[in-house]
């Protein structure tokens, strides 16, 4: 990762050097870890859970302190984003109203440039005085330390040819970066987070984490064996940095904010640093062998019908069992330890069928296995440890797609499956939903480039979703349909329909050089899309994926006929997703044209929840815009 134009705009995480940081410390200072100065094993402590999150006790007084609704979840999180004053860039009338290519009126606005002036982020010291009132009020546990950091989002906008006109910072942000017994803290069950707008009044806050005390001290596996198992996991063409040794805290799972949940106890665990161009997302391996569930896998093929059943011993029960396949979206029955489906591959010569498996048991520790059946018969396997992480039909006036190329990791399909599910519950159809080998790169490609088809596929929706390995210069897929990655140069979205773009991919929207060069890299893709949303650091695929989020965002929420949460706007969306759901210290970004007018799709809502904007097609005199936020 290259440091930002302005380096006091966003804090960076480097894992690879934590990574080595961390685990050299463990095993030199034997003392601090735990490490037996007679045979060198290294221990480090576990932690039983003494309450999930938070109660409704608890919540209530959270919003009282910042005057800010009660947004407390069942499951004991709490997370509020005020939906209009968030990371807002003032916006006013632009234009006449008009109609996009599917009839429905689009409301142009412009950026308030007068009012955009008055803003000023409020100062660092404001925001540490109300994230020290966030920390009280969490308690933190006994052996459990949290480092403020501060960031701000930040607006940027370019002129015609592409030089930066205005880089104005909109919010303060304090994210706490955790650890337990001076390893490093990560998942959705430890996270604590705040923004403060310019007036000083809070506009986003998070809470969601558990109270644990210490317990026993285990032996934990070594680095080079831990390197071992995630070269398992990743195959052996992906390279391996040193793993980090720390603490993952799995999502919340209180019921009624009850203070209770499955989780019972917290284990060490390594996170994956894979390395390769195409940057790969970081996966899981167990630190403690004994504590690890274990399985066999056996599928049996005959012809298209495919029959898997995986037997499960060791770690914690009750286990959860997740499904996915290399041809055929599984979601319907694929929560057991057995699934029967019939295999829907795009092509008939693809034979080869991949079936995978990730199993959870209660304390959040996995183990996966995979079967690629190359015709009939049965073929079994026994897992490896780890996994999870931080993976055209006529359905009415709105609707999505769905591509990831990333079918072996459950995170990923989790993704897709929440994405899907949620556009549905809101009466928005998928369109297509391609996984592993029939996710193609010519779907996201230009006619007017040899073997482009997007108008057929991506640029005949309104919103895509993608799940996949990406770098600065693009995206990978695991099929040459034309070939195997999407760069800037084959897209030319929007000309026939494709609003948003949302690319759950590393580093897709990197600043590489300090010059935010992501403009000039991408501005061409644009001709009537409004928005791209990606990461300018590593995305991580977290469990239970991210799609979901996102999608429910873009609707409001309700219960019975009481609205407890409006519409997001699209942008916002994206970003509270990644509040959510990355770990603390991911970078994301949104970014669209500015018309010759000065119109923009910041403001945009999904169709039917708001304004949304008119096409801004690409032209010699159209400038862009972005903004970027720190988790």
């Amino acid at each position: 990762m290259s440091a930002h134009r302005r380096p006091h705009a966003h804090r960076r995480v480097i894992a690879a050097a934590v990574a080595t940081a961390t685990v050299g410390a463990a095993l030199t200072t034997g003392v601090a870890t735990g490490a037996s100065a007679a045979t060198g094993e290294l221990r480090l402590p576990t932690f039983t859970v003494t309450q999930e999150g938070l109660t409704a006790d608890d919540g209530a007084r959270l919003a009282e302190a910042f005057r800010v609704p009660n947004a407390l979840r069942g499951n004991g999180a709490f997370s509020f984003t005020d939906p209009t004053e968030f990371q807002r860039v003032p916006l006013k009338a632009g234009g006449t109203a008009s109609l996009d290519e599917s009839k429905r009126r689009t409301t142009p606005q412009v950026i308030d440039f007068a009012a955009l002036e008055r803003v000023k982020p409020a100062a660092n010291d404001v925001a540490l005085r109300q994230a020290n009132t966030l920390l009280g009020l969490a308690g933190l546990s006994e052996g459990l330390a949290a480092t403020p950091s501060v960031s701000h989002s930040e607006l940027t906008i370019t002129d015609p040819g592409g030089k930066v006109t205005r880089a104005q910072e909109l919010d303060t942000t304090v994210s706490y970066q955790l650890s337990l017994a001076g390893f490093p803290v990560s998942g959705q069950g430890a996270k604590l987070r705040l923004t403060v707008g310019p007036d000083g009044t809070v506009t986003q806050v998070t809470d969601a984490l558990r109270k644990v005390e210490k317990a026993d001290e285990v032996p934990v596996i070594s680095p080079e064996d831990a390197a071992a198992t995630c070269a398992e996991l990743y195959g052996p063409q992906v390279k391996q940095d040193v793993p980090t040794l720390g603490y993952q805290f799995p999502e919340l799972g209180a019921q009624e904010a009850n203070g209770k949940g499955s989780v019972r106890q917290i284990l060490p665990q390594y996170t994956c640093n894979p390395l390769s161009e195409a940057t790969e997302a970081h996966r899981l391996v167990p630190a403690v062998s004994t504590a690890t569930p274990s399985g066999k896998l056996e599928v049996t093929r005959s012809g298209e019908g495919i029959k898997a059943a995986v037997s499960v011993e060791g770690g914690t029960g009750p286990y959860q069992f997740r499904w996915s396949s290399s041809s055929t979206p599984l979601v319907e029955g694929a929560d057991g330890s057995a699934v029967t489906y019939t295999r829907k591959p795009r092509e008939a010569q693809e034979s080869d069928e991949t079936t995978t498996v990730e199993i959870t048991d209660a304390n959040g520790l996995s183990a996966t296995a995979a079967v690629t059946a190359t015709g009939d018969g049965s073929v079994s396997v026994a897992s490896t440890p780890g996994g999870g992480g931080f993976g055209v039909l006529a359905v009415g006036p709105n609707d999505v797609g769905i591509e990831n190329m990333v079918e072996e990791w459950q995170c990923a399909q989790d993704s897709a499956d929440g994405y899907k599910n949620a556009m549905a519950s809101h009466g928005v159809g998928t369109a297509f939903d391609f996984r592993g080998a029939n996710a193609w790169e010519s779907d996201f490609k230009d006619p007017t480039i040899a073997g482009g088809n997007d108008s057929s596929y991506v640029d005949n929706i309104d919103a895509q979703w993608y799940t996949g390995h990406g770098w600065s210069g693009g995206f990978t897929f695991d099929t040459a349909h034309t070939d195997t990655s999407i760069v800037p140069s084959d897209a030319r979205w929007g000309d026939r329909d494709l609003e948003w773009m949302q690319l759950e991919s590393c580093q897709v929207l990197a600043d590489t050089s300090g010059t935010n060069d992501y403009f000039g890299r991408w501005r061409q893709a644009f001709n009537g899309l409004h928005m791209l949303n990606g990461f300018h650091t590593n995305a991580y695929c977290v469990g239970g994926g991210t799609g979901g989020t996102f999608a429910n965002y873009l609707f409001p929420e309700k219960f019975l006929w009481w609205t407890l949460r409006p519409a997001y706007r699209v942008q916002t969306a994206w970003a509270s997703m990644a509040v959510d759901r990355e770990p603390s210290g991911v970078v994301y970004r949104s970014m669209g044209l500015i018309s010759p007018t000065g119109v923009t799709n910041i403001g945009d809502y999904f169709w039917g929840q708001g304004s949304t904007g008119p096409d801004i097609p690409l032209t010699a005199n159209a400038g862009m815009w972005s903004i970027t936020g720190t988790v």
